[in-house]
């Protein structure tokens, strides 16, 4: 006669589950947090896990039917998909801590990308057998350790429930996907619901860059684009100051025009790259399967590079890993896509490559260098663009042990000391930039993560600042200006961005300082930061030019809606493609 307790094997399993994460939860937050904060939060996890445990055991009570019903119910609807998120979460517990995607947003069609494109398969394979194997245990020991009684459960998880809990709330850092859930609702019901006027016409330029002025003759044979990952003008700063004197970045300053007021328009890589070649904000985040759909066409859209095609100039993107960025990769005036093949990916020779998602198999930017000399010396006038890979992944830095603006410097020294040893330095024009600013949830509502560098480099250059406001979408207009020599085209009074794909971000910011952020969620809409940032810092006085957030959503909404193929810019003439296949 079976006299175990009911809910015994589900208890088993659950207390299995959560015995295997705190390995897990220690392992993967060793680098990013404290031990204590660690088993806190682990801690967090396991109680909420094993109190729904326990109350799908109370309310299937005895009677086969309930149990299978309303325990089944918690079981399968509740408990198990929330172990597979704090799994998920814990598995992947820097970048989840770091981006912070919100959980409350989560669609079906987010799991399935996520299960699909980031989770490499061997993982989900080892999850299931882990899975398969912690049932079998839990089967066994239920077969000669009863469950034990529900109130002691309750007595001892209790306690510890609420030690945790006031340990996580006065610590400055929450690896736990609940208490991130937690926090998510604070935020909502702390900060103020978006009002005001939502005529937006004050940001009528605000989808288009500035025309560009292309020079009939330009001094310039190579120009060489490299875009650096998440590095803020402050962050470059900051770093070429603990540089030495012979670096790249200390030499290069006293010929280097640098435009101080810079800032992005996306904050993810593929959207900015693509503002930047294309001269128009991308209204949409960069990674969901539906947003891609909404500007996949772009990639038959009239471009920087069939600017450049159009004028002489062999064009190349490169960057150093397997996978192409779609869209951005995909213009048909790109004569050359520079990547490294699957064999160099398995042997790099001595170069770090690492595979932190499944579409993103990269290794350090410095195994192209053999490649890029070639086509340098190949091409009498030429257009490169590489998208840097060292800063993808924060193993490249702990690993290596370079700052990203030392290791970007080495490898562009590299470059110069080519192109030098060549003769064609003084010929060749080196620009400098970002794709964004860092994405860390706790940096959001500082201004000057928006503020991205821009840095044009030749010998023949005298150190100039520019001080006047553009943005990502002004790239091809100011590249121009300099290859002319004439001067920027006129400048912003506000620039609009959007956050990073799943955290429905959108955000202005002002030449005179101010900073608005407001999340833009499909169910609700508030205001996160809004008003003057001393020091480009957080937001810490009234805007000294007021913004709606009303209209800052009018405003996207309509470029939403006015987003399609075939827009030009107003007023400026489209050459000929050249280059298209």
């Amino acid at each position: 006669m079976n006299t175990r307790p009911p809910g015994s094997f589900r208890f088993a399993f659950t207390a299995g589950a959560c015995l295997l994460l705190l390995p897990l939860k220690l392992v993967k937050g060793w680098a990013i947090a404290s031990p204590l904060v660690l088993v806190s939060s682990w801690a967090a996890d396991a109680c909420f896990l094993l109190l729904l445990c326990a109350l799908g055991i109370w309310l299937g009570g005895r009677p086969p039917i309930r149990r299978f019903l309303l325990g089944g119910l918690v079981l399968v609807g509740l408990e198990l998909p929330l172990l597979a998120v704090i799994a998920a979460h814990t598995y992947y517990l820097p970048d989840a801590v770091t981006r912070r995607y919100s959980l409350i947003d989560t669609s079906l069609a987010l799991v399935r990308y996520f299960l699909t494109e980031v989770v490499n398969r061997n993982v989900l394979w080892a999850s299931a057998a882990i899975c398969l194997l912690l049932a079998s245990a839990a089967w066994l020991i239920t077969r000669r350790v009863p469950a034990p009684p529900l109130g002691r459960v309750l007595l001892v998880l209790g306690p510890i429930a609420a030690a945790v809990t006031v340990h996580l709330a006065s610590s400055q850092f929450y690896p736990s996907v609940l208490w991130e859930v937690g926090v998510d609702v604070a935020e909502i019901v702390s900060h103020p619901a978006v009002t005001g006027p939502s005529d937006s016409s004050a940001f009528a330029d605000a989808g288009a860059g500035r025309p560009a002025s292309w020079p009939d003759h330009s001094p310039f044979d190579k120009i060489i684009v490299f875009v650096m990952e998440s590095v803020p003008l402050r962050t470059l700063d900051e770093q070429m100051a603990e540089l030495p004197r012979d670096h790249f970045f200390s030499r290069a300053r006293e010929h280097t025009h640098t435009y101080l007021n810079y800032f992005t328009t996306n904050q993810d890589s593929r959207t900015g790259m693509l503002s930047m070649l294309l001269s128009r904000i991308v209204p949409f985040e960069a990674y969901t399967d539906a947003d891609v759909r909404r500007y996949d066409f772009l990639k038959h859209e009239h471009s920087l590079v069939d600017d450049l095609a159009a004028r002489g100039y062999a064009t190349t993107v490169a960057a150093s890993m397997i996978d192409e960025e779609i869209v951005a990769y995909e213009f048909p005036s790109w004569q050359k896509e520079m990547l490294i093949t699957q064999q160099e990916y398995d042997h790099p020779n001595g170069f770090l490559c690492l595979n932190p998602y499944e579409f993103e198999q990269g290794c350090e930017d410095k195994i192209l260098l053999p490649k890029l000399y070639k086509e340098l010396d190949s091409k009498k006038r030429l257009f490169l663009f590489q998208e840097a890979l060292y800063g993808h992944d924060q193993e490249f830095e702990e690993r290596i042990r370079e700052s990203p603006v030392q290791y970007y410097g080495e490898h562009l020294q590299a470059i110069q000391d080519h192109l030098a040893a060549r003769g064609e330095l003084d010929r060749t024009l080196i620009v400098v930039t970002s794709d964004h600013g860092p994405r860390d949830n706790e940096d959001r509502s500082r201004r000057w993560i928006y503020r991205l560098p821009l840095l044009l480099i030749n010998p023949r250059f005298a150190r100039e600042e520019h001080a006047a406001m553009y943005n990502q979408s002004d790239f091809a207009a100011l590249l121009a200006a300099e290859m002319g020599g004439t001067p920027p085209p006129p400048a912003r009074s506000t620039n609009l961005f959007i956050g990073p794909t799943n955290t429905s971000i959108l955000g202005s910011i002002t030449a005179e300082g101010d900073l608005l952020l407001v999340k833009d969620r499909k169910w609700t809409k508030y205001v996160i930061a809004d008003g003057y940032c001393p020091d480009d810092d957080v937001p810490a006085g009234k805007a000294h030019r007021a913004v709606s957030p009303a209209a800052l959503i009018d405003r996207f909404r309509k470029l939403r809606e006015a987003f399609r193929p075939g827009m030009v810019l107003p007023g400026v003439p489209i050459p000929a493609a050249a280059g298209r296949r």
